[in-house]
């Protein structure tokens, strides 16, 4: 077998190197071997060349068949900035989710995270959570916190076409087509489907975020409501929402940022905290990815609601029915022990009640012309 050269994944904790070659789009560093050198020496000598840095506890990950050849796969560990050494590379740039331009086929990126050990988010099933979705949060005090905050950041009007992706069992779809809105709803799952055609019989859709079965320029608004940490390609389901809007049309992201998620009462939870850092990207991150899938005049608002006093014993038992999709994803040979530790920590800090409340980030932008 003929190798084409050396390919490099390398990691910084949670994020992965990528680099953007001058005549080609973003790519993992690499290229092809010189002379005698070994792959891994290869490797080496590219990664310099390519981002600056020097790596650490190098790992061969094995051969990649891509369309363009045979490449050898390493992985490694760095810190620092990158700076890169030739004018190949116009950018070098840490990241959690691929870009939507990439120099080589999609999937093979997939392919070669896979083989570094990088596989796809852990999903929740919520065809099973659907049965107790809407009973675990019902009407709360906070419904008015949330329509306000759509309201507000998706500059939404009486008479604007818009798109819910991951519309769940509906809540934000109807709360928005009652101030007059006209809503659409996705979502992959059947179960909240069925569970949004008992409420009201609008127009409700199965499909994946990453291709919409929507045509193109058709929405004043599309929003992704707490929906994005659960797809693995991020940047193509941004890229599938701009596709859906009208020019000058706009975006609305609700997430959770990283820095809430460490602070977070959940954080008490043994492993919680680093399952959601896993699936939610960080909000600095996000913003690029918009600017780099064509949307312009981002902004950004928290929405904070009141904190509210609850008993210890309610809140152990809202954790225990898997309140938060985050839960659902606990093994369950690790659950109640887990659920006994979060129980010891929280009434350690906070007696027999503790104060909650809702932290969401929203961010807006607008399609360029």
């Amino acid at each position: 077998m003929s190798l084409k050269g050396s390919i490099v994944i390398a990691f910084s904790g949670r994020r992965y190197l990528m680099v953007r070659h001058a005549q080609r789009a973003w790519e993992y560093p690499g290229g092809r071997s010189e002379g005698n050198e070994t792959p891994l020496e290869t490797a080496k000598r590219e990664f310099v060349e390519e981002t600056g840095l020097a790596g650490t506890g190098w790992k061969e990950c094995g051969i990649a068949h891509l369309v363009t050849g045979d490449l050898a796969l390493f992985t490694c560990k760095v810190s620092g900035r990158p700076k890169p050494q030739t004018d190949e590379i116009s950018e070098a740039r840490f990241l959690t989710a691929l870009p939507v331009n990439l120099s080589f086929e999609r999937q093979e990126y997939f392919q070669l995270m896979a083989m570094a050990g990088l596989g796809p988010k852990q999903k929740t099933d919520y065809d099973a959570a659907s049965r107790e979705f809407d009973s675990l949060r019902g009407k709360t005090a906070s419904d008015e916190y949330w329509t306000d905050a759509l309201t507000r950041s998706g500059h939404i009007r009486s008479g604007a076409r818009i798109l819910d992706i991951g519309c769940g069992t509906g809540r934000h779809s109807i709360a928005l087509e009652r101030a007059g809105a006209e809503v659409f709803g996705l979502d992959y799952s059947a179960g909240m489907l069925s569970r949004a055609n008992t409420k009201t019989r609008g127009c409700w859709a199965q499909a994946d975020a990453a291709g919409l079965p929507v045509g193109g320029e058709k929405f004043d608004l599309a929003m992704m409501i707490l929906g994005l940490q659960h797809v693995d390609d991020e940047s193509l389901a941004i890229s599938e929402a701009r596709r859906a809007l009208k020019p000058g049309g706009r975006i609305l992201i609700a997430t959770v940022s990283n820095a809430r998620i460490r602070r977070n009462i959940t954080g008490l939870f043994p492993g919680l905290a680093k399952l959601d850092l896993d699936r939610f990207m960080p909000v600095p991150e996000l913003k690029w990815h918009l600017r780099n899938c064509g949307f312009t005049e981002i902004s950004q608002y928290v929405m904070r609601t009141p904190k509210k006093t609850e008993t210890v014993d309610a809140l152990v038992e809202r954790f225990r029915r898997r309140y938060i999709s985050t839960l659902a994803l606990v093994p369950e040979k690790d659950f109640e022990r887990n659920l006994a530790i979060f129980e010891a920590r929280l009434r350690k800090i906070c007696g027999n009640s503790a104060e909650t409340d809702v932290e969401i980030t929203f961010l807006s932008a607008v399609k360029m012309l």
